[in-house]
């Protein structure tokens, strides 16, 4: 029997793990996908040297962020500054020309992770035996047991069950309430509020485009373009190019909700780089590269309900979520979770750090 299952390998379930290891050793994580992450995923570009765009969490900040800071400087990693020098872009609509400002101050305490987000993810599982990473484990069930929990997974090799003194869900609690039976099953209030809980990110998609070089920045340009108009395709734009500058990319947030990305999916590309080309010229035409990372299309980030993105920042951290269930065996964990910076890199950490407090005391 274990000790503690985490479900989930993401940032707020493999931090849990790499902090609980030294005192429970007799623990596993369980991650659905054949990959860990989550929604941190970094990819290299093996035509552009030191190029590792993010296709999830780009940025985080260290000066008001202490857990991702203090994780950041444990792990070794390199900081950088987001590259906002020169005049930004703002377009009213499709028509008009993009109108030139200066912005100094959006990002003057945002950084990047040289070789991208993915290096927490890599960092905390160097930490960690590759015994207790079951991937491609699919929760189906969470029975409680009086004395233990007991979880029933899918995998490719059929249903296997485990026994635990302690559970953590590290996964987002809308994706919890549709995709997991619980026996007894969990309060209505309880499952209502999980439900009605946006997961961050789920129903955004970004683009990233890979140049031969930053043609943008030798125009003076810093790469932002803010497109707020109906049917604009990509609504904000940044550069995303590595801190030595050997390579070059563009990345943004679509505008188009997930519906309308579904219905032009076959032209995707064309449409961003059409895009491109009309805030910055014939340089913009042919990128190397163009990726799209649609979260809304992945099935262990997002729900039906995730397509249509809140229209602010959603308010995290329910207090229902914080406590223990099942008499100290069941605990919710997971940035959605956290009582301050849900959604953020650091929210995830502090649902961890709130997690391992009450496992360890």
């Amino acid at each position: 029997m274990l000790d503690v299952a985490i479900v989930g390998a993401g940032l707020s379930g493999l931090a849990l793990a790499e902090r609980l290891f030294a005192s429970k050793p007799n623990l596993a994580i369980f991650e659905a996908r054949d990959r860990c992450g989550g929604r941190i995923l970094s990819q290299a570009i093996p035509s552009a040297p030191n190029l590792n765009v993010d296709l999830g969490p780009t940025w985080l900040w260290p000066d008001q962020q202490p857990l991702i800071r203090a994780l950041a400087e444990k792990l070794g990693l390199q900081l950088f500054k987001q590259w906002d020098s020169g005049h930004s872009l703002y377009q009213i609509n499709a028509g008009s020309e993009p109108a030139q400002y200066t912005d100094s101050e959006t990002h003057r305490s945002a950084r990047r992770i040289e070789g991208g987000c993915q290096q927490l993810v890599t960092g905390l599982l160097q930490a960690l035996p590759d015994t207790v990473l079951h991937l491609q484990h699919r929760l189906l069930r969470v029975a409680n047991r009086g004395t233990h929990v007991e979880l029933e997974f899918s995998t490719a090799a059929g249903r296997e069950y485990y026994q635990a003194r302690q559970l953590v869900l590290a996964a987002p609690p809308r994706l919890l309430a549709e995709n997991i039976a619980f026996e007894p099953a969990l309060a209505p209030k309880l499952m209502r509020m999980m439900q009605d809980t946006p997961t961050w990110m789920a129903g955004h998609a970004k683009a990233l485009l890979v140049y031969q070089q930053a043609f943008w920045r030798q125009q003076g340009y810093s790469g932002n373009a803010l497109l707020h108009y109906p049917g604009a395709v990509l609504a904000e734009v940044y550069d995303a190019s590595p801190a030595a500058g050997e390579s070059a990319a563009l990345f943004g947030f679509f505008g188009l909700p997930a519906a309308i990305r579904d219905y032009y999916r076959d032209t995707l590309e064309d449409l961003v780089v059409q895009q491109m080309t009309r805030l910055f010229g014939e340089a913009a035409a042919n990128p190397q590269q163009v990726l799209i990372q649609d979260w809304s299309q992945e099935a262990f980030t997002a729900t039906a309900d995730d397509r249509i993105a809140p229209p602010a920042h959603p308010s995290y951290g329910h207090l229902w979520l914080q406590l223990d269930h099942w008499q100290d065996k069941l605990y919710f964990c997971g940035t959605e979770t956290a009582a301050s910076d849900g959604g953020y890199l650091e929210g995830a950490l502090v649902a961890a750090d709130r997690v391992f407090n009450a496992l360890t005391l």
